[in-house]
């Protein structure tokens, strides 16, 4: 189950779990942790919680295989937790320890967008390693959202911080089978999370306040007139023709549910919006109001 809150909506869906997935690439003197942690989850598997899968990887080609093989799995029902132990850095991605090899945040956010497809959204990603939560730069609202839920350190994190939570969380989500609440209550203390409905649901957000007003709504029209009055074989318009081609281009660009609907059953994987445009409209009405206030107390 999934609870979540975004700008005053809350979204309250089902998450479909059956196995952890716990992929690590540390220096063999770093494990030590990995493997108590691996241990107490074996216990909890043991005790009727998801069953644990732990796989090393050494290199990229190791790496790749292995999501092909998941996503292969994710086709025939799985449906994980993706657990990614190991370092990271802002700029160069993952670091696979054994072989010293980097592999960059655009690479892996397509496996996982593969990964996620399969699932049918149904992906959660714990990725315990420091920057983390740069991989999520890469998100497109024109493709398929990376994973249902993303959870991430933005900076730095701690060894010992994550010993002492991650068995916490997954006892948390197996004894209640709520994945936000368990992380909030434990990973969420460092680390941040990327829900697929808010992440569209502010994805949409800027797309209409980039594209659907000021100048590039403006540049966008006038682009759009120039291409009917080419199709239609206009070479010279009068003035009425020009007028009318507008109206209609207007009309065509006015943010509305069809918004919504054009890019939701990419990003979302078939999945429902858990929102209408009625949504984003009183948010975007709500923040054009605050920040005529805050212009007016500038003033004051």
């Amino acid at each position: 189950m999934i609870v979540y809150s975004d700008t005053a909506l809350t979204i309250s869906e089902t998450l479909q779990t059956n196995a952890i997935v716990w992929i690590h690439s540390l220096p063999e003197g770093e494990m030590g942790p990995t493997r108590r942690i691996l241990e107490d989850l074996e216990g909890l598997a043991t005790a009727g919680g998801f069953p644990v899968f732990e796989y090393a990887v050494r290199d990229g080609s190791e790496l790749r295989e292995l999501f092909r093989q998941l996503t292969t799995r994710a086709e025939q029902g799985l449906r994980p937790v993706l657990h990614v132990d190991a370092h990271g850095t802002a700029a160069q991605g993952l670091l696979l320890a054994p072989s010293g090899e980097r592999v960059g945040w655009a690479e892996i956010i397509e496996d996982l967008r593969a990964l996620n497809v399969a699932t049918a959204n149904n992906l959660t990603c714990i990725f315990a390693l420091c920057f983390g939560l740069h991989l999520y730069r890469h998100v497109s609202l024109r493709q398929p959202v990376p994973s249902y839920l993303f959870c991430a350190p933005p900076a730095e994190i701690g060894v010992g911080f994550l010993e002492a939570q991650t068995l916490a969380f997954y006892r948390e989500m197996n004894r209640t089978s709520n994945v936000t609440a368990a992380f909030e209550q434990t990973l969420g203390g460092v680390m941040q999370s990327f829900h697929c409905q808010g992440l569209f649901l502010q994805s949409l957000l800027r797309y209409i306040r980039s594209y659907c007003s000021g100048r590039m709504r403006r540049d966008r029209l006038e682009h759009m007139v120039t291409a009917v009055l080419q199709r239609d074989g206009v070479a010279n318009p009068s003035g009425e023709q020009l007028k009318q081609v507008r109206r209609q281009i207007r009309e065509a660009l006015k943010p509305g549910q069809n918004v919504i609907d054009f890019f939701a059953p990419s990003f979302l994987i078939g999945r429902a919006p858990a929102f209408t445009y009625a949504d984003l409209d009183r948010i975007l009405k709500r923040s054009v109001r605050s920040g005529r206030s805050q212009r007016r107390l500038a003033s004051s």
